[in-house]
């Protein structure tokens, strides 16, 4: 069963909304109306001061809209190029075999481990292999 063509385009509209949303919190940021934390990545007073310092800075915060579109933009046509088997991981991220994206059958298995539940998790990995690449 292949991935059909309404789930292929929600999913396409919904990564264009992730890049939107993201870059909305970002300028947010910038102009100090987003009060909420960055989690795991929380600012420091002094840079909390230097944000504010830019707040009325609209070039500057056209400049971060534009280069984090990009980015964004680059990360995800990465990742779904993984998906779709025309580029691979790291080979030191482990084995890759050929998969494909493709909808739930009726009969799905609901226990199933899903990959948004181990995205955090996998950080720590990721950051050992990364820094043992590093050397």
């Amino acid at each position: 069963m292949k991935l059909s063509e309404e789930n292929k385009h929600a999913i396409l509209l919904e990564i264009h909304q992730i890049i939107n949303d993201s870059i909305v919190f970002t300028i947010q940021k910038f102009d100090n109306k987003e009060k909420n934390s960055l989690d795991y990545f929380v600012l420091t007073d002094e840079e909390e001061q230097y944000i504010s310092s830019l707040k009325n800075s609209k070039l500057l915060q056209n400049i971060i809209k534009k280069v984090l579109t990009r980015n964004l933009d680059d990360s995800f046509l990465r990742f779904l190029s993984i998906i779709d088997g025309t580029s691979e991981p790291k080979e030191e991220f482990g084995k890759k075999s050929d998969f494909i994206l493709v909808d739930m059958p009726d009969d799905f298995d609901e226990s199933y481990d899903f990959l948004h539940d181990e995205f955090f998790e996998s950080y720590d990995l990721w950051e050992k292999i990364n820094s043992l690449s590093k050397k």
